[in-house]
């Protein structure tokens, strides 16, 4: 019972779709992964279901009866008690229009039927891990925001409450006045007011803190590199806030730092903000991860259609500033749809991931990157790039993915899988747009198929007179 427990609480999941069999698979399968299932079959159940039980995410189809997928994802988002719900369409609809809906009304992902299970799993759990991961900061930053009130309020109350706060605060707080020589330049800070955390912090007691100097110590105590700093809050006004990473043989700690001016001096509170910032990092990282993934093919682990669209618009525009080629190769695995009936739709996505990483082994420059354009054709792009280079590298690849030997029967040109490939270059300019360039790199993509396949075609457009 305890094991099935652990399960169940993983998360609370609404799935809202009318067809049957996609709701008990999904409904089988996440239940398998420990999840909670609700499923409900169109718009009002499930606005229905979202006011009886908040649910920790919601898979949602766009064409549904009653309530379509998109006006319930509007009511979900524009409700405060249910706008932070994540929402993920798992649709049929697979039109960039459709998708851009999705994402304006709020949704987190959108995830297109037919759907492989797997990555539905571990985008949920991305999600969810996400979400959860969100609240923790906004948690922690509103407690702390809660905790400078209070004591930027008890400081301006007496003395006798201030020395209450002092003792009882969990951040260091300390007060210092200026040490000056004869022209009146600062070349220390003395210590006039302590409290325990701030004295424990840099390993004295608050008696002997007072009246030493802030500075007068070998490098490499708490507060070293931060002198300067300290001179313009007593000098400028300014208030400080500065984060602050200290290491020692005896402690490695991130600190929040707020200094203001005292008299000709200044007061400081600090804390460990150790956990904060871990935490913070790993969001970092885990919203580096969601972007790569998005901008990324699954299958091949090459740049997906979506990112070609943006690429190939900015490289457009730096080619067209620079006046220098772009180029496009466009190309497609030789009888793939035979290779699939024959060996089976395993050995056809290990095919295209080994032609994938064939390609990306050709091509190197920074800046030339490989897609998926879709189903079996590829595309690359070569910025700065002429037509003559493009064909080099183009008739590079069609060698590097024939000397794969990846064995193909029922090819009619060759016994292994071989690429045709369609070339066109262009130097961007007013007159002419990235879709002129993808259109003449396809017609050169199809003559070369007409031509026999296992072939490299050039179809340039004309350089435009400057």
């Amino acid at each position: 019972m305890s094991d099935l427990y652990n399960e169940v609480s993983k998360g609370n999941i609404l799935i809202v779709d009318d067809l049957p069999d996609d709701l008990r698979l999904l409904s089988s399968i996440l239940s398998k992964h420990g999840y909670q299932v609700n499923c409900v079959v169109n718009g009002e159940m499930a606005l229905n279901a979202v006011r009886n039980n908040l649910p920790d995410i919601i898979l949602l189809d766009v064409m549904i009866p009653v309530i379509d997928g998109y006006k319930v994802c509007q009511i979900i988002k524009t409700n405060e008690r249910t706008r932070k719900i994540p929402v993920i369409f798992l649709s049929g609809l697979d039109s960039e229009s459709d998708k851009v809906q999705a994402f304006k009304l709020g949704a987190v992902d959108y995830i297109t039927k037919p759907f492989f299970i797997d990555e539905v799993v571990i985008r949920i759990e991305t999600q969810l891990a996400f979400a959860r991961e969100q609240n923790k900061l906004a948690a922690i930053i509103e407690e702390q925001i809660h905790e400078r009130q209070i004591v930027e309020k008890q400081l301006n109350q007496s003395q006798a409450l201030l020395a209450g706060v002092l003792n009882s605060s969990l951040d260091g707080v300390a007060a210092f006045e200026s040490v000056r020589n004869k022209e009146g330049k600062i070349i220390d800070f003395r210590w006039v007011v302590a409290n325990p955390v701030a004295a424990m912090t840099v390993g004295e007691t608050r008696d002997s803190l007072l009246s030493q100097c802030l500075f007068d110590q070998l490098p490499g105590h708490l507060f070293d590199g931060l002198f300067k700093l300290f001179i313009q809050v007593v000098e400028n006004c300014i208030v400080l806030e500065q984060e602050h990473f200290y290491k020692s043989d005896s402690l490695q700690a991130w600190f929040q730092i707020v200094a203001v001016k005292l008299n000709d001096g200044f007061a400081m509170t600090f804390r460990d903000i150790s956990d904060r910032k871990q935490m913070e990092i790993a969001l970092k990282e885990a919203n580096c991860e969601l972007k790569r993934q998005a901008n990324i093919d699954s299958l091949t682990q090459v740049a997906n259609r979506r990112r070609f669209d943006e690429y190939i618009i900015q490289e457009w525009s730096r080619c067209a500033r620079e006046k220098q080629f772009l180029s496009l190769i466009l190309c497609d695995v030789d009888y793939f749809k035979a290779y699939n009936d024959k060996y089976g739709h395993q050995a056809g996505d290990d095919c295209l991931y080994k032609v994938a990483q064939g390609m990306s082994y050709i091509v190197r420059r920074p800046a030339d990157l490989v897609f998926r354009y879709g189903g079996e054709e590829f595309a690359i792009i070569l910025p700065f790039t002429s037509g003559e280079g493009a064909i080099r590298v183009a008739e590079a690849i069609r060698q590097e993915i024939k000397q794969l030997k990846i064995p193909h029967n029922l090819s009619q040109v060759n016994p292994y899988v071989t690429l045709s490939l369609g070339i066109s270059s262009i130097i961007p300019h007013a007159n002419s747009t990235p879709e002129l360039l993808i259109s003449a790199a396809d017609r050169a993509l199809y003559e070369a198929k007409a031509q026999g396949r296992d072939r490299v075609l050039y179809n340039g457009l004309e350089i435009p007179f400057f």
